[in-house]
């Protein structure tokens, strides 16, 4: 742990330096590839892959922006925001991105501690790695230098301010004898049809692990795929070829996307939204489910004689529910991760809060009966008698 501990600080004190030139957004993936002489498409994979799991990518990104300096400046931004130097980027722009992690830390937060603390853990290991194989490699330079320098004479004087040193005298050259062509270098693996050779396997060895395994569906088949061609880019990146994977990673990673965010049965979408307004008891759902998004119920319109339960479930996003006046409700409303209630007059906010209990309404007890269990990861869940 000691020698962990050790690297992680070399890096701290060797850490890349974000460029103006080549980048895309901040320049931290840019600056990163430059310091360990890696391609940088293999970096900026690297950040879309943890921004798509659970999110972790994107705190990631905005924290290199923050600490790493800029290509001139002589401490990042945040070091400068605290006087410790001068950095290009304002202190505006600067809090802004501070302000910019609030909401990118709870969305990853939110997707479950478990997988964060594993993504995490694999993140900080990259870096790890990346030091102690390539810590000693002098950083790249996307910088041009044009002017020709005149290397010195064989066996010159330093200082010879009559010429007399033979060494110094401007004799013509020689006229050089023509060389035969140099040898071409051999050719390396061709990684990119080594890949593809291997995820082929993949796919036919999910096929017929299919048969077998019911639960082995298309998404598991394209995750497999997808980690196949990230293992190629990453040898590529240190052999040379292989950036031709690219452009098959991004419509597998999009359509992956899509079948594991996306109900294609008929079923609502975990990318939804729910403005719901029953009339009848039957009208409401046994369920209400999703990932991103807000749910709207309003229950006012229904009977006053009957019972009515439901769940509703959001993991990032807002929770309103409206209730009759007279109606006796039960309720349990919780933030798993971290949000705020209101639930008919009991509130709590923060990390993990909930609150419970019974309301008979204005007429006391009698009438129409609600259960309601709302649960949000992420967001703010009120139930609203008015």
């Amino acid at each position: 742990m000691q020698g962990v501990a050790d690297t992680l600080r070399e890096f701290w004190a060797h850490r890349p330096v974000r460029p103006r030139a080549g980048r895309k957004a901040g320049g931290v993936a840019t600056g990163i590839a430059l310091r360990f002489q890696i391609d940088p498409v293999i970096v900026r994979i690297a950040f879309v892959a943890l921004a798509l799991s659970g999110g972790v990518g994107v705190p990631l990104y905005l924290a290199g922006w923050l600490l790493l300096p800029e290509e001139g400046d002589e401490v990042s931004p945040l070091e400068s925001l605290i006087n410790k130097g001068h950095s290009s980027m304002s202190q505006a722009q600067t809090v802004l991105l501070g302000f910019l992690m609030f909401p990118a830390l709870a969305f990853t937060v939110g997707n479950g501690g478990f997988q964060v603390a594993v993504t995490l853990a694999a993140a900080v290991a990259c870096v790890y790695l990346l030091q102690k194989n390539r810590g000693h490699l002098q950083p790249a330079t996307t910088l041009d230098d044009s002017t020709p320098v005149t290397p010195p004479v064989p066996g010159a004087p330093a200082w010879d301010p009559l010429g007399a040193a033979p060494f110094a005298w401007d004799l013509p050259e020689p006229t050089p004898k023509p060389q035969p062509p140099a040898p071409r270098p051999p050719r390396g693996p061709r990684i990119g049809l080594m890949t593809l050779g291997v995820a082929t396997l993949v796919v036919a060895g999910s096929a017929i692990a299919g048969a077998w395994a019911p639960w082995f569906t298309v998404p598991h088949v394209i995750g497999l795929v997808l980690a196949v061609l990230a293992a190629g880019l990453l040898v590529g990146s240190f052999t040379g070829g292989g950036r031709g994977l690219i452009w098959l990673m991004i419509p597998l990673s999009v359509v992956g996307f899509g079948m594991t965010a996306i109900d294609f049965d008929g079923s609502p979408s975990n990318l939804s939204s729910y403005n719901e307004k029953p009339k009848s008891v039957s009208d409401v759902r046994d369920r209400y489910e999703t990932s991103v998004g807000s749910v709207q119920l309003d229950l006012r319109d229904l009977p006053d004689s009957g019972s009515v339960k439901t769940a509703i479930e959001v993991e990032l996003g807002e929770v309103r529910v409206h209730v009759p006046k007279n109606a006796d409700v039960t309720y349990k409303c919780e933030a798993s991760s971290i949000g705020e209630l209101d639930c008919l007059g009991k509130r709590a906010e923060g990390s993990s809060v909930d609150v419970s209990g019974k309301d008979l309404g204005e007429n006391g007890e009698g009438g129409l009966k609600i259960e309601l269990d709302v649960q949000a990861s992420v967001g703010e869940v009120k139930v609203l008698r008015d």
